[in-house]
């Protein structure tokens, strides 16, 4: 009668805890997600004006936060906010630490592929949390200083030296993002590099960092190239569902 219980109670916590682990993980891939339909899709909308105010004398700028991302981005606090009450429960806790009155030292061996997937788990979310703290802080302190105390042409002494802090962190937290992707995916090492290279070109033609080219505007390139994000979208929509 014991070993039927004890088997009972081992299944019903590694039950419990791999529901709140897919939630959690979902929820991170969303926000993810997210990041990407914000900092690609509603800027793209924005840069060639298809998404307006209400004010047709005043337009939102896609250098500075504008009211639809900084919705989006409130959002997307939510969401990894949920998703870390999910994969901090605990259920996943006494998986962790083997914390049962219940559990054998043989049932905390039977849990160690459990006690991996949380570990894999938790290192995409401190990944994606890595790349929000740094979005964050590219779009609301430094862009927002630099655009406020100096000149848009001066780029020269602590300009220069801003610019590029902030080209880097941005950079940073953009790759963050794609490596969350690719992990949660599983994708194959050529789609991982071409995700990674539609970034990085993207980047690079978001703030011409090289400066090849100076007599047109390569911002309109980026913007353009922010309409190829549905489908990284799209795809993770259906890679989702069909694991369902």
């Amino acid at each position: 009668m014991f070993s039927t219980t004890h088997c009972m109670n081992q299944s019903k916590l590694a039950k419990n805890a791999l529901r709140d682990l897919r939630v959690g993980a979902l929820l991170t891939f969303v926000g993810v997600n997210l990041r990407f339909a914000i900092g690609n899709i509603i800027h793209g909308l924005i840069y060639f004006e298809f998404l307006r105010s209400g004010n047709h004398e005043h337009r939102y700028e896609v250098h500075v936060p504008n009211l639809p991302d900084m919705c989006g981005d409130i959002v997307m606090s939510v969401v990894f906010a949920f998703s870390y009450y999910f994969i901090a429960s605990d259920s996943i806790k006494k998986v962790v630490h083997g914390i049962s009155d219940d559990l054998s030292e043989t049932d905390n061996q039977d849990l160690q592929p459990m006690r991996e997937l949380i570990y894999w788990v938790k290192t995409l979310f401190f990944i994606s949390i890595i790349g929000f703290g740094l979005y964050f802080i590219s779009k609301y302190f430094l862009s927002i200083g630099i655009e406020t105390f100096f000149d848009e042409e001066e780029e020269t002494g602590i300009s220069f030296v801003l610019h590029l802090l902030n080209y880097l962190v941005r950079l940073c937290s953009v790759l963050a993002f794609v490596t969350v992707y690719c992990r949660y995916l599983s994708l194959k090492r050529t789609f991982a590099l071409a995700l990674y290279m539609f970034f990085i070109i993207r980047f690079l033609f978001a703030t011409n960092l090289l400066e090849f080219i100076t007599e047109y505007d390569l911002y309109t390139v980026a913007s353009t190239l922010d309409f190829f994000t549905p489908i990284l979208i799209i795809y993770s929509m259906i890679s989702v569902f069909a694991c369902l």
